[in-house]
């Protein structure tokens, strides 16, 4: 049968923010070879899953999609080319087709800058495997060089890959590979594009974000070249080490017109034992003087975090350390987990000696400490008047919706009759009135809203 029409990409993406941006790419990437996105798989002639495996429960939820959704596909639509994307890729290479044999193409998160040349191959030749590392060169960054692709509020800016840190527990070094640094004008230049293309806020991506450095450029010095540009409302950046908040990076919170007063630090355990289990080299110590720092030069920072209970060897007495400095440092949130042994890790090797009974117990502690704490802190800001940046409607009807400079998603509703810009990408002053179990409520005010 002769395709008739543009050929349509369905993209399935997993796991972290470095994935979003990738699949982000990859659409951009496919439109440029005249392929159209569909939010229906059934329509598809290109599937794209893009996997993660930082953890187990990713890892095996991608490797369970992946072959469903080949079946599903490819019982109605032979034709389609069916890829695999990220993280799994890289860690299972052509074992994939064993695992679902309905796959055509196996794409490493390296590989994807290739992706239209890949795809292209694997429907003249079949199955195809495309894993291994970049050199870092300027050409090796997936970037946006598309003025006509529509822009949300905040985009996604790739200035790193890549790890070298070498915790025990982590895979990414395996999956990601070492480290590469882009370089400082390619950064800016993409950054400029997407603001002159309506981009409000910016979140720099990289493995371990904070380590940036070319040239004697440091990553302090990277955020204060971009908030110098005019376009640019707000800065955000993720993930970094507690390792590499360096005084100057600290000093920049509450100095740069645009770093917005939150991040997102892991801290991974409150036990110096544990810590040390773990290869993060740096001690429960350190971390409080970083916090103390940061909010010493920015008083209204809100801080997030990563933990993981039940690591080998996590002793009751370690694990009320990590609870005593949930309680100090109050987090306004946190990604928690229960320990599991990812392939080719040093912890893989270690006994793990923590029952499942344990890490359930120890996690739901962690969850219960984590959202009382959130709530206490989300009252206290009731009253409070902050900037919203408007992504969207609410869930009510005529509602408006956006996130503070604080990362707080607030809820609002314009009086009636009010001229307030309504379009996603608008700044207002709104004061909160209210707190929802995940959001916050509030009411513009109306004298001192803004357009952005």
């Amino acid at each position: 049968m002769i395709k008739v029409g543009p050929m349509k990409l369905y993209v399935r993406t997993f796991g972290c923010q470095m994935n979003v941006h990738d699949s982000n790419r990859i659409v951009e990437m496919m439109q440029g070879e005249g392929y159209q996105s569909t939010t229906d798989v059934k329509e598809a002639d290109l599937v794209v899953i893009n996997t993660c495996s930082i953890r187990e429960k990713a890892h095996h939820k991608g490797i369970s999609e992946i072959g469903r959704l080949c079946k599903r596909v490819k019982r109605n639509k032979p034709d389609c080319v069916m890829v695999v994307a990220g993280c799994v890729s890289e860690q299972e290479g052509a074992r994939i087709f064993k695992l679902a044999p309905q796959v055509d193409l196996v794409v490493g998160p390296d590989q994807i800058a290739q992706l239209p040349r890949w795809v292209r191959d694997a429907r003249q030749d079949g199955r195809i495997a495309m894993t291994g590392f970049d050199r870092g060169t300027r050409a090796d960054f997936l970037s946006t060089a598309d003025r006509a692709t529509p822009r949300g509020v905040s985009e996604f800016l790739t200035v790193s890959k890549g790890c070298e840190e070498r915790c025990t527990y982590c895979i990414v070094p395996s999956v990601r590979g070492p480290e590469r640094f882009r370089h400082p004008d390619d950064i800016i230049e993409e950054a400029v594009l997407l603001t002159e293309n309506g981009v409000q806020e910016l979140v720099l991506l990289g493995q371990k974000v904070n380590a940036y450095h070319y040239d004697g450029l440091t990553f302090a010095g990277l955020l204060e070249r971009l908030d110098q540009l005019p376009g640019l409302q707000r800065l955000r950046f993720t993930s970094p080490h507690p390792r590499h908040m360096s005084p100057s990076l600290i000093e920049s919170f509450g100095r740069l017109r645009t770093l917005c007063e939150s991040i997102h630090l892991p801290v991974q355990s409150g036990a110096d034992g544990t810590l040390a289990r773990m290869g993060r080299r740096y001690t429960a110590g350190d971390y409080r003087e970083v916090i103390g720092g940061l909010r010493r030069a920015c008083p209204e920072i809100l801080i997030s975090t990563d933990l993981i209970v039940g690591f080998p060897g996590e002793t009751e007495a370690e694990f009320e350390q990590t609870i005593g400095l949930l309680e100090e440092v109050r987090f306004c949130g946190a990604f928690s987990f229960k320990f599991s042994p990812r392939p080719g890790t040093a912890a893989a090797n270690l006994p793990d000696d923590v029952t499942e009974a344990d890490k359930a117990r120890r996690l739901e502690i962690v969850h219960n400490v984590i959202e009382r704490v959130e709530r206490e802190i989300r009252h206290d800001l009731v009253g409070k008047r902050f900037e919203v940046l408007v992504t969207g409607s609410g869930r009510n009807a005529g509602q408006l919706t956006g996130r503070a400079r604080n990362n707080q998603i607030i809820n609002f509703q314009p009086a009636k009759g009010a001229t307030l810009n309504q379009a996603p990408g608008s700044l207002h002053q709104v004061e909160v009135t209210g707190v929802m179990p995940h959001s916050l409520e509030g009411i513009p005010v109306a004298d001192e809203a803004q357009s952005g």
